[in-house]
């Protein structure tokens, strides 16, 4: 299921009645605390380009792909991010592990817009590049700071029966994807590259404890770059979503559940014997 999106700064003045999506597991359960994160960038000359594009009436959408055309390097949305991602494209640098908060960005960002949306902590193969270039200037930045992606996926944990949104900062797109119960789900997005902005749920979701798999995927092409996660609970502030509201891992059965696993197991496969 496409739950409606709406900017993040408008979204509590929706007033529509809460989505209810329950979790994919139930209960107050211990974790591993964090997200797994996946952080990629390629080649800024990348001619490989699947997005496609109308020349004609300078859209996205239809038409040719971007890769046919002279100035079509790099990445240019969601098409390109399953490229890369998914293992068709060799980066030139790469990073893997966990996580405990989604806010990353590069240089770029932060020397221009951290005063307006906050700062990012740097992507962990960047350093801290100040170019001093006209802020008005989009495509101006570090060019060992340009076309990269990042995924993040796991678990978040609801310990708190409530109302909760989840927002995106995003420079240039995006995609989140919640998954409750029996693998239901509710995703936003943006593809394609557009303006800086933070994207909500169109709706407030009805949440229950448990835990909600999730998976959040991003790129930027050229100048600032940010991917920024964050929730709100019962109509307040955004806030960045804590690290013990991660999980990286289903959480184990404990030993109590496994003993009575076997212990199902042993009086079955008994009355299983009797009947023969």
């Amino acid at each position: 299921m496409l739950a409606l999106a709406c900017s993040a700064l408008l979204c509590s003045a929706a007033g529509a009645a809460p989505t209810v999506f329950d979790p994919l597991h139930g209960g107050d359960l211990a974790t591993a605390p964090g997200a797994r994160a996946d952080f990629r960038r390629i080649d800024n000359a990348w001619q490989g380009s699947q997005v496609l594009w109308n020349q004609a009436e300078k859209t996205y959408g239809n038409g040719d792909a971007i890769a046919g055309f002279g100035w079509g390097s790099g990445l240019w949305g969601r098409a390109d991010w399953e490229q890369v991602t998914g293992g068709s494209v060799t980066p030139v640098q790469r990073w893997s592990g966990i996580v405990s908060q989604v806010n990353f960005g590069n240089a770029r960002y932060n020397e221009c817009y951290a005063g307006t949306w906050g700062v990012a902590s740097l992507s962990p193969f960047f350093g801290n590049t100040v170019t001093g270039a006209d802020c008005s200037d989009a495509e101006a930045g570090a060019a060992d700071q340009m076309n990269w992606t990042t995924q993040f996926s796991g678990l978040i944990r609801i310990t708190e029966a409530g109302h909760y949104n989840f927002s995106v900062l995003y420079d240039d797109g995006f995609f989140l994807r919640l998954i409750g119960a029996d693998n239901e789900t509710l995703e936003i997005g943006q593809d394609f590259l557009n303006p800086r902005d933070r994207l909500g749920f169109g709706d407030d979701l009805q949440l229950s404890p448990g835990l909600y798999g999730f998976e959040l995927g991003s790129w930027n092409r050229l100048g600032a770059g940010v991917v920024d996660l964050r929730w709100s609970r019962d109509d307040g502030d955004w806030e960045l979503v804590p690290v013990d509201n991660f999980a990286h891992r289903v959480p184990e059965p404990s030993v109590l559940a496994l003993l009575g696993l076997a212990l199902g197991a042993a009086v079955a496969s008994r009355r299983g014997g009797a009947r023969w």
